[in-house]
């Protein structure tokens, strides 16, 4: 067998772990499963991340960095609040069939799943993160607190993922995230005095 550095493995065993994801959902995911997919002997998932709870959460946040570059990439910040909030709906509405996604988009069963708790939170600090991205570009605070106006852009994102997750109207979910970040931009814009 060949040498396989451990920044190697990691990689291989977070991309195996995707691959099985994306084919058998949250409940399909076993060491077994992962190895097999990563051609990888079965004691490199402890050896390299610990536990399998630790390699599921890197595959989740491999993933949801991925969609953070897709979704905030690229947004004009110096915009202002209204057109970044805008095209952040835009951008998931348009992640909301693309498969590499579908895992965290609309395929996950939060229901206590100490995970969720961790990607959630993740989500939350990425919204933050572009509000105060803005805040610093524009020089002026969004007319919402900050903390509130993260949370708001989340709760919509994860009401529509969830009603998408439930039923399966592509449509409705992104009409409905196009609703939200039209309503989200008007509340979020200071009002000039």
């Amino acid at each position: 067998m060949a040498y396989v550095s451990a920044a190697d493995r990691r990689e291989q065993l977070i991309e195996a772990t995707i691959a099985v994801l994306r084919r058998s959902g949250a409940d399909g995911v076993t060491s077994r499963a992962i190895a097999a997919e990563a051609e990888a002997p079965l004691a490199s998932i402890h050896y390299t991340f610990g536990s399998l709870d630790d390699l599921v959460v890197a595959a989740f946040a491999r993933l949801i960095d991925e969609v953070a570059e897709q979704v905030a990439g690229g947004l004009d910040l110096a915009a202002g609040y209204g057109p970044c909030i805008v095209g952040v709906m835009e951008r998931v509405a348009g992640l909301l069939d693309d498969e590499r996604f579908g895992v965290l988009l609309r395929d996950i069963n939060p229901t206590g799943d100490r995970r969720v708790e961790a990607l959630e939170e993740r989500y939350y600090r990425l919204a933050r993160d572009l509000i105060d991205a803005v805040a610093a570009a524009r020089g002026r605070e969004p007319a919402l607190p900050r903390a509130q106006l993260a949370r708001l852009i989340m709760a919509a994102i994860d009401g529509v993922v969830l009603q998408f997750a439930a039923g399966g109207d592509l449509q409705a979910a992104r009409d409905d995230l196009a609703a939200f970040g039209r309503i989200l931009a008007a509340a979020a814009e200071p009002r000039r005095r």
